[in-house]
């Protein structure tokens, strides 16, 4: 009777915690955002725009047992994105307005990058909520002043394979690996983009980044080569 009664309770408990909507935090570990590859700095003052609504804007994506995760992907990775630039160039700067002439003036910048981030995730146990998948996209477009579109790119990452028991002793891992994973290869397209006066043989390194993780069945199709 009393491990009938156990069960009921863990049972009601499970139905009364399923649908729930956890908070996490998206923000990359800064330190993981290598400022050495990027030497020298290239000699500009630039800018990024996030609007307000944008920075406010909360998502709601899937985690495990029938739960989800809700975060601020534009707030989460501002800080990810200004260190990106930082890296990059001499001088960042939050725009408030890419109207306003007399700031971009005073700052000295050159040219303002515009982020669209778009997220994913999943989860591979049904029996714990935080996402053991998760997905970070960003589309950057730059401008100048003049707000004249003159580059833009799409970088996309995961969180890769991460062990349940770390995802358990850090519920949004694998989310602040993508975040991580993406700002980085977002770093490496920015240095590597001629318009920028970046180093050409950057473009070499972006593709080692951003070239999706080896699965297991390719693992499977390297074995009859290796013997």
């Amino acid at each position: 009777m009393k491990s009938l009664r156990g069960a009921l309770l863990v049972f009601a408990v499970a139905a009364l915690c399923s649908g729930c909507a956890h908070q996490i935090s998206i923000s990359p570990n800064l330190g993981r955002i290598a400022s050495d590859v990027v030497q020298p700095k290239i000699e500009k003052s630039v800018g990024y725009f996030i609007s307000a609504q944008n920075r406010a804007l909360e998502v709601t994506t899937p985690g495990g047992g029938g739960d989800s995760v809700r975060y601020l992907p534009y707030a989460d990775l501002e800080t990810g994105l200004a260190r990106v630039l930082s890296n990059v160039f001499s001088a960042a700067y939050a725009v408030k307005d890419v109207k306003d002439q007399a700031y971009l003036q005073s700052k000295d910048i050159t040219w303002i990058f515009t982020p669209t981030i778009t997220t994913t995730s999943s989860s591979r146990n049904a029996f714990f909520w935080p996402p053991t998948d998760f997905s970070v996209s960003i589309d950057c477009v730059a401008a100048d002043a003049a707000q004249h579109e003159i580059w833009k790119t799409t970088v996309t990452a995961d969180g890769g394979l991460i062990a349940v028991s770390e995802i358990i002793k850090d519920h949004p891992l694998a989310a602040k690996t993508a975040s991580e994973k993406a700002l980085s290869a977002l770093q490496m397209q920015i240095q590597g983009a001629p318009v920028f006066g970046g180093p050409a043989d950057t473009v070499n390194r972006v593709e080692s980044v951003t070239k999706p993780a080896m699965t297991l069945d390719d693992l499977k199709d390297l074995l009859p080569a290796a013997r």
